[in-house]
């Protein structure tokens, strides 16, 4: 078939349109990721309670997000139910997003903002460097070094300016809103009202723990108020009016977070407060609570540290320096609501605690221990100069007995040892323990050689040792059950061991006694 030139001019230019937009996508790529395809962050994210999690651009999953994590253009952030979050942007701008709520990160021509896709969030500016927002429907608001509480729901926007002030333009629609002053956009257009009530009761971002109690509602309002109504709303929820006598209410609420306003009319003419908002969260019986997520410890702080949660019944706690807990520094059960932890280097850790045989429940936070330690006043000068001459010799200590035991190491070679032992043992009816022995080729005289015996698989429960000097075996006793075991090369100083053997097991059982004898009973003649 052979084309035209008609043909051939429309594919040519096909084609250079094509290019056009390739080199567009390129151009943009490269803007958002940088030259060396690595994403550059455009801030971080934190949270300080229950659960958030992030949406990727170019990812469909939700995933939870650690605290202070970075966040990327594009992306999405979402708060669960009882879920708070604040996301710290390159630009100075700080954004507080209560429970239930949602935004997407976006690159605008003045540098970074944020989508408000659902919920309530509190925006502060007055430290950003050019600062907007937008409203689901649409509405952009652009902060002036403003302090400003925004709701996006169903019904439209509204923009409660505590410092500062917010332009809002909703289609062909433009208002400015100053101090203490509401500012709505809505179907019906965008409007403004002074804000000439003050709010009392609940107070602003406050946590209500008992919802068995009525909420108690209070106010001030300018003389001559009349036909008060509070307008109620929650994420979820329809939205409530509650009609009130006087300057107080008392409502019953279930759990969840609220926003609250209260409207009424003086002399004809409606009157407003700015926004309020607070939590029912009855106090949960299985929480984390110190330290805090995404806490930094001070070095001298870590020296000893103490895990707290609150729980009812044995649980296992598990702290590690990776996510995942492959390397875990420590593991307890417990029954108790802490434990202690020492001596814990620099860096990020991950702790987790939940209830014993249930991993599935777990709560896991982490937290950053910091190289420096807190900052001393002049009157601890010589304590400090003590401390530094303390840590100065610690650290001394410290490489010579790492550079001791490296020399301990660096003359054997590299060789496994293989412990043996009986797979059963039996007790007589009357003994209480048994003696097992472990035997071995030892590595060399000079070492130290530990037998350890437990009923678990971490040898914890009921832990039997016996540690020997250049022997092949050595014995412990052991009570009636099953038990696991393993022999530890030891160096001549230290505990840590420089080889194990493979975890082996030995059942000891109790001897059965044969039944006694059956005797024929005689009767007279």
């Amino acid at each position: 078939m052979k084309l035209s030139r008609r043909d051939k001019v429309v594919t040519a230019l096909l084609l250079i349109v094509i290019a056009l937009l390739s080199y567009l996508m390129h151009c943009h790529w490269r803007n958002r990721f940088g030259s060396r395809g690595e994403a550059k962050p455009v801030g971080e994210v934190e949270y300080k309670y229950h659960q958030v999690q992030r949406k990727y651009s170019d990812r469909m999953i939700w995933e939870d997000v650690e605290s202070r994590s970075p966040i990327y253009a594009y992306d999405w952030v979402m708060t669960k139910d009882k879920s708070d979050a604040r996301i710290t942007l390159n630009n100075g701008m700080k954004v507080d997003m209560d429970p239930e709520s949602m935004v997407e990160i976006d690159e605008t021509r003045d540098g970074v903002g944020l989508t408000l896709r659902d919920g309530t969030i509190r925006a502060d500016s007055r430290s950003a460097k050019g600062a907007s927002i937008t409203a689901g429907d649409g509405t952009k608001i652009d902060l002036d070094n403003a302090n400003a509480q925004i709701t996006s729901d169903g019904n439209g926007v509204s923009v409660d300016v505590k410092e500062g002030s917010a332009t809002l333009k909703n289609r062909d629609q433009k208002t400015t809103v100053g101090a203490g002053e509401i500012g709505n956009a809505s179907q019906k257009g965008v409007s403004k009202e002074k804000t000439s009530i003050v709010l009392k009761s609940p107070a602003l971002g406050v946590v209500l723990t008992d919802p068995a109690k009525p909420v108690e509602f209070s106010f001030t309002a300018p003389a001559g108020s009349e036909a008060c109504t509070i307008l109620l709303s929650s994420a979820g929820k329809a939205r409530r009016t509650l009609t009130v006598n006087g300057t107080s209410h008392t409502e019953n609420l279930g759990d969840g977070s609220y926003q609250w306003r209260v409207s009424c009319r003086v002399n004809g003419s409606p009157v407003t407060s700015p926004t309020g908002s607070f939590r029912m969260r009855p106090q949960q019986s299985f929480a984390l609570l110190s330290p805090s997520p995404g806490q930094v410890v001070t070095a001298n702080n870590a020296e000893s540290l103490r895990l707290v949660w609150r729980s009812t019944g044995a649980v296992h706690a598990d702290l590690a320096t990776d996510p995942s807990f492959t390397a875990v520094v420590q593991s307890n059960d417990v029954s108790a609501q802490s434990v202690s932890v020492k001596n814990l280097k620099p860096g990020q850790y991950y702790w987790r605690v939940y209830p014993a045989g249930n991993k599935t429940a777990a709560l896991q936070s982490s937290f950053v221990v910091s190289d420096k330690g807190e900052l001393l006043t002049e009157n601890d000068e010589a304590r400090a100069k003590q401390n530094a001459e303390k840590a100065a010799a610690k650290r001394a200590a410290e490489t010579a007995a790492a550079k001791k035991q490296q020399s301990e190491k660096s003359t054997k070679a590299a060789q496994k040892i293989t412990a043996k032992g009986a797979s059963t043992l039996t007790l007589e009816p009357d003994a209480k323990s048994g003696r097992f022995t472990a035997t071995w080729t030892p590595v060399s005289k000079k070492y130290r050689y530990r037998l350890r015996a437990a009923a678990d698989e971490r040898l914890t429960e009921g832990l039997k040792t016996q540690t020997v000097s250049g022997k092949g075996s050595a014995t412990v006793a052991l009570p009636e059950g099953e038990f696991y075991y393993r022999v530890d090369v030891l160096p001549l100083h230290g505990t840590r061991p420089l080889a194990s053997s493979t975890l082996k097991t030995v059942t000891v059982k109790r001897k059965r006694l044969p039944p006694p004898p059956k005797v024929k009973s005689v009767q007279a003649d």
